[in-house]
Parts: structure tokens; sequence; C-alpha cells
């Protein structure tokens, strides 16, 4: 058969096929050149000499065409790579939706969740540059305290490090959380309305801050002095341990009148214990002498026990008498051992432990000491001595100046504020200190414990409802600790 009687046989036969195929209306029926780019079959099909190629149709489509000559896909990336079903879209972000077609990176295939704020419904992330990208503010988990879900889980800002009360600016004002003022707020401790009381050191007054950050004075007038009386007309001198006794009343570390003072649970001021002349002197409580106090821990059976800082001992106040429970007082060393021959260096804060031993830490040696529940034995629980940020087993983990002291859950390890802007766990047990808080950069940066940032902080307590309190002291706030 000549040439022509075949081009002609392919002719009739490419006709009956379009008759066929009409009422779909899937490509036209012409002949030649005009064949070229017309849409495929459904199964692929082209007419004899054509095959079914696939081709940009569009910005972020792909269309089956029948071709003569098909060419080669282009090597360059630039292509699409999805798409067989004559022009349906493969993405919606107008480059397949995995950033190739404009020659980006790809995304991975499965996108992350993404959710509309603050009803929490889910809309489509957007690849940028081979990254998911979602705007809207909605985090797989939250970093940011703002008060809002952003991880749409039912709680707002947890596992988040936050500021409880002040707002880093030195002052005095009491009020709501974001407006109170506090001036290198200094120690800590549980209230029984479920709040926290502050020694506010440079304000000269105690502080009640509750579980919203809401705040008022509880004593003091912001004024230095040693009057007693009423809240309102009490003055205090850089008070700075606090203490719950068994009463419902606070003892207070009132350091720069080197006095042990008491607030009743009416308000009214007193002094527990000192004469308010510095110097070392047991005896009777009134005329005791401390130098600097600034740790108090209360036991249930009435004993006060305190952190007597300049003096470089621990004494006790019981039954309206003073005297030295541990330590060689004004004789500062690291040496552990029997109550007598013992030394302190700096002891700063205290916590009393469930089975009565005492436990002090120590700014001027940067250790954790412990003395045991008669008071017959000082030995040293952690720290070597050197001033460093050196997590570690007990003996050879370094402390920065470590103040205040809490007891966690179950009351196997402790919590231990460090100058070095972290929050340290001691571990018995596990013969280990690691960081539990605090990235160790100076600051007053909000966000997941690990980056905090705090810049010095000294006490710790615990809210009614568990969260812990940090006094981060030089910021002059109260940063809170979400579970």
């Amino acid at each position: 058969m000549s040439l022509r009687g075949t081009r002609a046989k392919g002719v009739l036969h490419w006709a009956l096929a379009c008759a066929l195929l009409a009422t779909a209306s899937l490509f036209a029926c012409t002949v030649d050149d005009v064949l070229d780019g017309k849409p495929c079959g459904p199964d692929g099909e082209c007419a004899p000499g054509y095959e079914c190629v696939q081709e940009p149709c569009g910005d972020g489509y792909l269309c089956s065409v029948c071709r003569a000559n098909p060419q080669p896909p282009d090597d360059g990336g630039g292509e699409p790579d999805a798409g067989t079903d004559g022009g349906d879209e493969v993405g919606g972000d107008g480059d397949g939706g995995d950033g190739e077609a404009d020659g980006s990176p790809p995304c991975d295939p499965v996108p992350p969740p993404c959710k509309l704020l603050p009803d929490c419904t889910d809309t489509p992330p957007e690849c940028v540059d081979g990254t998911w990208v979602c705007d809207t503010g909605f985090e797989i988990a939250e970093t940011r305290c703002d008060g809002l879900d952003n991880d749409c889980d039912g709680s707002i800002d947890e596992a988040l490090v936050c500021t409880l009360a002040g707002d880093g600016t030195a002052g005095f004002a009491d009020g709501e959380a974001a407006a109170a003022r506090f001036s290198e707020p200094r120690g800590l401790c549980a209230h029984p309305s479920g709040g926290v009381v502050v020694g506010d050191r440079a304000n000269h007054a105690i502080r009640l801050v509750a579980a919203d950050g809401s705040t008022s004075t509880l004593a003091g007038t912001g004024e230095p002095g040693a009057d007693e009386g009423p809240g309102d007309q009490a003055r205090f001198h850089e008070p700075c341990g606090v203490c719950p006794a068994l009463d419902g009343a606070v003892l207070v570390a009132d350091s720069g009148n080197h006095r042990i003072r008491r607030i009743d649970a009416l308000g009214e001021v007193s002094c527990l214990a000192g004469s308010g002349f510095t110097g070392f002197l047991d005896g009777p409580a009134e005329q005791a002498r401390f130098t600097l106090p600034e740790g108090v821990a209360a036991s249930a059976d009435g004993r006060v026990f305190v952190a007597d800082t300049g003096n470089d001992c621990i004494r006790l106040v019981s039954g309206g008498q003073v005297s030295t429970w541990a330590g060689q007082c004004q004789s500062p060393g690291t040496a552990d051992g029997d109550r007598a021959t013992a030394q302190f260096h700096g002891p700063t804060d205290l916590l009393l432990l469930e089975d009565g031993a005492l436990l002090v830490s120590e700014q001027g040696s940067h250790r954790i000491r412990l003395v045991s529940a008669d008071g017959e034995l000082v030995s040293t629980l952690a720290g070597s001595g050197v001033y460093d940020d050196l997590d570690g087993p007990l003996a050879t983990a370094a402390f920065k100046r470590p103040a205040g002291l809490l007891a966690e859950a179950g009351g196997l390890s402790y919590l231990a504020a460090d100058y070095g802007n972290r929050i340290r766990r001691i571990d018995p047990a596990g013969d280990q200190v690691s960081t539990a808080i605090g990235s160790g950069e100076p600051g007053f940066v909000s966000g997941p414990p690990e980056s905090a940032r705090f810049l010095h902080p000294s006490g710790l307590a615990r809210l009614g409802d568990g969260r812990l309190v940090i006094a981060d002291t030089h910021n002059h706030a109260l940063r809170v600790v979400n579970p």
C-alpha cells in the first residue's frame, strides 16, 4: 500500500475514534499538526503517531496532551512533578504545594498541623523556602507567655516560665500583677491564702502576692526603720528571709535591724529575738545579738532556726532564749564535723526537712550544707566550693552563691536558687546536681525553662496551686513556672 493510502487509512481510523468520543468532548477531531497539543483520552489515548505526555499548562498545573515529537523533561528541576488528570490543581499555593515550581526547595511531604486562633480551627500551612509556615500564631508547643492557648490543648502558657508580678522596673506599688512594683525581692514563703509572702528587701517591706499576681503590702511603710505595731505603721530594714509559723504568723529575718520579727495573723508586727545591736550574744531573746541574719525556718514544735549570716553560724530561738545551734560563730570556714568544731561561711537560707534535719545554703563557700536533726553533725551535701556553674556529682558540682531552698514533691530532691541565673536541682539519691530552670545567661526572658533568663534569682516558694515562684531579685519581679 502506498504512503498516501496508509495515511488515509490512519485518518479514517482517527475520524472513527473521534466520532465515538464526541459526546464526551475529550479532544478535537483534526489531523496533521492540528492534533499536536490536544488533550489525551481518559486512558492516555492519542492518534497514531502521537504520544501522551505531561506538560505545564498554568501556574501550578500539569496537563496530559498528545505530541507528535515529545520532548524529554527539563532536567533543570523547574518542572512540576505531579498531576496526571488533565489540569487538576496539585497545590493551592501556586507551586505544587511543595515549593518546587519556582525552583525553591520542597517541604516535607506531610505538613504539620496549623490552626486559626483563638477558635483553633484547622487551616493549611504555607510552604516557604522548604519550610512549612503557620503564621496564625499557632504553636506545636507553647513558647510565649501571652495568656492564650497557642497550642490548642486546652491549657494556657503551660510548661513556661512567665512573670507573676512586676515588670522588671524597681519601685514600690501595690495592684494588679503588671502594675505591682518591687525592689530587690529576696525571700519567699507560702501563705495560708494560697499566695506567697515576699521579703521586699530594698523596699523595707513585706509583701503578699496572690496566685493571680495581684500584690498588697502585708507590713512596712517603704521606709527603713524598726517601729513595731500595726502593719501599715511598722518598719523594717532590708528584710530578707521569711517563713510561716505554725500559728499562721510570718517570721522575718530583718537583716538590717539584726532582728527576727513576727507578723501575726492580724498584721501586728513585734520582735521575736534580737536587741537590734549588731554582734554575737546568746541569752534572753530581747538581749541576744545577731549580725545581718538572712534566713529563718520554723519547726512544728515552735523552735525557730536562724541563718546568722554575718556571724557565720546557725542560731536557735526557743523558749525565749537564743543559743548557737551549729558552727563556730564569728569564725568563718568550711569544716564539717560536730556542732562545736564545724564552720560555716555566710549561711544564707534554711530549709527544714521532714526528718528534722536542716539544709543550709552558703553564699560565702558556694556549698549546700546539712545539719543533722539533733544538731550534732554538720556535713556538706553538695558543692566543691568553687564559684562556678558546674553540674555533675554532688562532690564536684559547683554553685555561685546559692540562696533560696525548696523541697520538691516527695522530698527526695531540692531546688536551690543560684546567683548564676539558674535554679539548680540537688538529687542526693542520684548523687547529681543539675540545672532545672534557666539558661544561665542574665536577662529578663520568659519561655521554656531551659531558655528562660533571670538576673540573680534568690527566693523560692510554691503557690497554693503548686506552681513554683522565683524571686528574680535584680529584675525586681516574681517569676512563675507553670506545670
